[in-house]
């Protein structure tokens, strides 16, 4: 990170678990029909995560 050179690559992270984790949590809360709140969740994590990649990411998205 600290080399001031051009690379013909970009790091990048592994969003898969994070994308998992919270529709995960919210389908095993719920006692009715939660795919579609899963769904919402994944959908707004992986929007986050997107942001987070790009550096656009902010906490008060997260409301």
């Amino acid at each position: 990170n600290q080399i001031e050179a051009e690379h013909p690559w970009q790091l990048s992270y592994s969003y898969g678990r994070a994308l998992q984790s919270h529709a995960l949590k919210t389908w095993a809360e719920r006692s009715d029909d939660s795919s579609s709140a899963s769904q919402d969740m994944f959908a707004h994590r992986a929007r986050m995560n997107s942001l987070a990649r790009s550096g656009d990411w902010r906490l008060e998205l997260e409301d």
